[in-house]
């Protein structure tokens, strides 16, 4: 199920609300097989600059 769509209906229904959290940061996404390079890269300058973790998972 695509989650805005998801969202969108609880936020309709009144069941939920959502709060937007302004943020510097950059979002960079994975849509495309093509796309990974380029992430990967991303994600290899934010380690080396200590903002994000090498492993997230041990």
């Amino acid at each position: 199920m695509y989650i805005p769509l998801v969202v969108n209906t609880l936020i309709k229904s009144g069941e939920a609300t959502v709060k937007v959290l302004p943020t510097r940061d950059r979002w960079f996404g994975v849509t495309y097989k093509e796309d990974r390079p380029r992430v990967m890269a991303e994600l290899e300058k934010l380690v080396a600059a200590g903002d994000y973790p090498r492993s997230l998972w041990g």
